[in-house]
């Protein structure tokens, strides 16, 4: 049990916090962006979006449906606010 448990946890994490990681990193001094933080949002906000498409087509549950929702969406955010830039 506790390995499905982990599996779980390994699933759902990147896109519960990865959308929202990265939407932080867009928060502050957008104008002055490095190589690594515009990599790491690309990075953190594509596994957002691809757990959150996983999650929201996957039969579940709503809760997961809506993790994966939030996910997609900051991702987005993310990446729209660091091309808008």
């Amino acid at each position: 049990m506790e390995s499905l448990a982990l599996l779980a946890t390994l699933i759902v994490a990147p896109a519960m916090f990865g959308g929202p990681i990265a939407l932080l990193l867009t928060l502050w001094k957008l104008s002055t962006v490095s190589k690594f933080r515009a990599i790491s949002i690309y990075l953190l906000s594509s596994l957002s979006c691809l757990v959150g498409v996983f999650l929201i087509f996957r039969d579940i549950s709503s809760g997961a449906r809506n993790i994966g929702i939030i996910g997609i969406v900051t991702g987005l955010i993310a990446i729209w606010r660091l091309l808008k830039r």
